[in-house]
């Protein structure tokens, strides 16, 4: 495997060399947190689809509820 900067290159210009890792680490740094909130995004949907249920299943019972106190 060639690296992208050969060990003669980084003795010469020594700074550009380590400037041009860190644009590499920088870029791998920046797709990572991308799949990450992706991840999270579609993980956080399925939850907000689950507090909907419980919400909509919560709020009947409480219809539910009034509607007897109402009967008695």
């Amino acid at each position: 495997m060639n690296l992208p900067v050969s060990f003669n290159q980084f003795k010469k210009n020594p700074i550009a060399a380590v400037a041009f890792l860190l644009v590499l680490v920088v870029g791998y740094l920046y797709m990572d947190l991308s799949r990450s909130w992706e991840q999270r995004h579609a993980d956080m949907k399925v939850e907000l689809s689950t507090l909907k249920n419980d919400y909509e299943d919560l709020q009947d019972k409480y219809l539910e509820l009034i509607e007897k106190l109402k009967d008695e």
